[in-house]
């Protein structure tokens, strides 16, 4: 039975140990550790995003210098349906590696991380590449654009799965560097040659910006773990044993792009060029609420995961040292407790934020010359994020204890709500936009309130009676090979 206990501690993903290790930053003495601390915990948390915004803004002075208001509406097409199929591309694989290199890291077989890397890499640049062969046919654009959207969008692919290896990594100052020297790289390379060469010129700067990028965190990869075999296919047979996480990650990213895709599809969106459509009074709002949730992501990482995942492990530890029952309910007690402190810890500290933000709202669309009529759907916007943050941070608890059927049944429900809610919304006009994404996040919250709050309370049961009667010859997934 210690065995069976065992396997129980290895349900919080390898995030933890990034938190952990962090935390020592955190509790450091000098306000440089601090900054570091959140720093590193939000690149880790959200790398490619913040690339996007500081990149994106930077080269959107160019491009409004160099190209026309035409050619400006092609190239930011071609940057947001890059970053969007290539996380839809990916997100089958997120979930259900993540668990793999959780198993083989409590193993400590950390050496298979980089054939495993390289094993991952080949069917997702198979799969994206044949998705970017058939949809660039449909766009009537020159050879050579085509050339530099598929190495785009590969690299962005690459470095999408790059980060689910580097969660285990403990070189952060390289992963913060590879993601900055990479928008550095964008940014002047796309301001060089788009002078002479237009959008093309654009297009080569932000590919060679994410192609360092990409090479840059692989390298990592390599010294960080070594590499002593060519590939590893052992984690093909997870998709099998752990088919709800390849939902899970199915679902939830669908859930995340379904609200935008319905409104480019409408006759409220606008044809860029080819099948390319976009809809700006609902892709720009939205944009910059999710950015106002960029701080709650590092401080889940560094104190809710840190702090919850001391207590998690506590309470398995007392079932595995078998402990009176009094002092295993004593420990759920106060996993349960810090929980619920940690989740009044966020809506004080994200809540103060948003806040803030709504308040401010008018301010930045003078800022950033957008239009003043959709200051309504970015304070929905930024009210929807918030509690769309919530549900992340209860999916994530929830994934500790192991419940990935719970995870996809919430995560499709947030796809199917947020698809419905959306279309109703466009029914009702521009004054409603945004409620169908802040109404599907609230819908999930609660769900997923009930969820948590009915796991929690019967834990101990859960515990138990999940375990087999007789196991004879029990082993890891990733023990078998």
């Amino acid at each position: 039975m210690r065995r069976i206990y065992e396997f129980k501690l290895l349900l919080g993903n390898i995030m933890a140990g990034i938190a952990f290790r962090l935390q020592k930053l955190l509790s450091g003495e000098s306000y440089v550790d601090l900054v570091k601390a959140y720093l590193y915990s939000s690149v880790i948390a959200s790398g490619p995003f913040i690339v996007v915004i500081a990149t994106m803004s930077l080269i959107r002075i160019g491009v409004q210098v160099r190209l026309t208001l035409e050619e400006g509406a092609v190239f930011m097409a071609f940057i947001v349906y890059a970053y969007a199929f290539s996380m839809l591309g990916v997100a089958p694989f997120i979930y259900v590696v993540t668990r793999y290199l959780a198993d083989k890291h409590y193993l400590r077989q950390v050496e298979t991380f980089t054939p495993t890397f390289l094993s991952v890499l080949e069917p997702v640049f198979l799969i994206q590449s044949l998705a970017a062969f058939f949809f660039l046919q449909a766009i009537p654009i020159a050879f050579t654009t085509k050339v530099l959207l598929y190495c785009l969008y590969l690299f962005l692919s690459g470095i999408w799965i790059a980060m689910i290896f580097l969660s285990a990594a403990r070189n952060y100052l390289w992963i913060v560097a590879s993601f900055a020297f990479g928008g550095l790289v964008s940014v002047g390379a796309a301001l060089i040659f788009g002078r002479g060469a237009g959008m093309d010129g654009f297009l080569i700067g932000i590919t060679m910006g994410q192609g360092v990028c990409f090479l840059s965190l692989s390298l990592r990869i390599f010294l960080e773990f070594g590499y002593t075999l060519s590939h590893d296919y052992t984690y093909v047979s997870y998709f099998r044993k752990h088919s709800d996480l390849l939902l899970v990650g199915i679902f939830y990213y669908a859930g995340i792009w379904i609200d935008k895709v319905i409104f480019w599809y409408t006759p409220l969106g606008e044809t860029v060029i080819g099948p390319l459509r976009l809809y700006p009074d609902y892709d720009t709002p939205m944009f910059w609420a999710y950015v106002s949730i960029i701080p709650s992501m590092a401080f889940f990482l560094v104190q809710m995961e840190t702090s919850f995942v001391r207590y998690c492990f506590s309470y398995f530890q007392a079932i595995r040292n078998r402990q009176p029952l009094n002092v295993i309910r004593a420990r759920r007690n106060a996993m349960i407790e810090n929980i619920s402190a940690q989740f009044q810890k966020y809506v004080i500290f994200q809540g103060s934020i948003t806040g803030f933000v709504i308040l401010m709202r008018v301010l930045i669309f003078d800022t950033f010359y957008l239009n003043p009529k959709l200051t309504g759907v970015l304070g929905i916007g930024i009210l929807g994020a918030f509690i769309h943050m919530a549900v992340i941070m209860i999916i994530n608890i929830l994934f500790y204890f192991d419940k990935a059927r719970d995870v996809m049944w919430l995560t499709l429900l947030f796809l199917v709500a947020n698809g419905l809610f959306t279309v109703a919304t466009y029914f009702i006009g521009l004054p409603a936009h945004g409620f169908g994404y802040a109404g599907a996040c609230l819908v999930t919250l609660v769900a997923g309130f009930f969820t948590l709050d009915y796991r929690l309370k019967h834990l101990d049961y859960f515990t138990f009676m999940e375990q087999p009667i007789v196991l004879p010859k029990f082993k890891l997934e990733a023990e078998s090979r």
